[in-house]
């Protein structure tokens, strides 16, 4: 299975360098073109999807229903919790900082979403879709795919900035997961 997990266009708070987290905000008018560009490069270069999963949250479900339109995708898109945003718990709302930072890679911030239960929920979530189509696209957020991302390879930086609307690539075979390509953007 080919999978393309596509990270949500942009809100006002990734905007604002504001942590989001599980708070439900839509996309704004950068995230609505982000989403379009991409749209438009899978109908010009990877136009044929089987199946598009979304996360719950309106800005990976809007980033997938304008991508959907774009390729000419009509099913019903599969909604998954499993790969919503990971809690930040105290920390939504907070500037990312430094300090930000060090306290969510230190794991210290009440509600925070230990990153190990994160990595299992995501790769539970993507390996349960083997066998359910040859190409799937997923519209999630940058925690669940550089979980993945570094679940796969430890080596990888999780602190990496993975793009709004970036398009992440793998293969899925035999309950192994290989990464192809990751944060490739329309205009890369």
């Amino acid at each position: 299975m080919i999978v393309c997990l596509v990270r949500h266009g942009e809100t006002s708070w990734n905007k604002a360098r504001l942590v989001q987290g599980l708070t439900d905000n839509p996309l704004n008018d950068a995230g609505r073109r982000q989403a379009e560009s991409v749209g438009a490069y899978l109908k010009t270069h990877d136009r044929e999807w089987d199946l598009i999963v979304t996360s719950p949250l309106k800005r990976a479900r809007e980033t997938a229903e304008i991508i959907a339109r774009a390729i000419g995708y009509d099913k019903p898109l599969l909604v998954d919790g499993n790969f919503r945003e990971r809690s930040f718990g105290a920390l939504e709302g907070r500037i990312l900082d430094d300090e930000t930072y060090r306290v969510i890679f230190a794991e210290e911030a009440a509600g925070l979403e230990k990153l190990r239960d994160l990595r299992e929920r995501a790769i539970s979530a993507l390996l349960a879709l083997e066998g359910k189509a040859e190409k799937v696209l997923i519209c999630a957020h940058a925690q669940v795919i550089k979980g993945i991302i570094t679940a796969i390879d430890p080596e990888f930086d999780f602190r990496f900035p993975l793009k709004n609307s970036s398009m992440n690539y793998f293969e899925v075979l035999n309950g192994k997961i290989k990464i192809i390509d990751y944060n490739i953007t329309p205009e890369k």
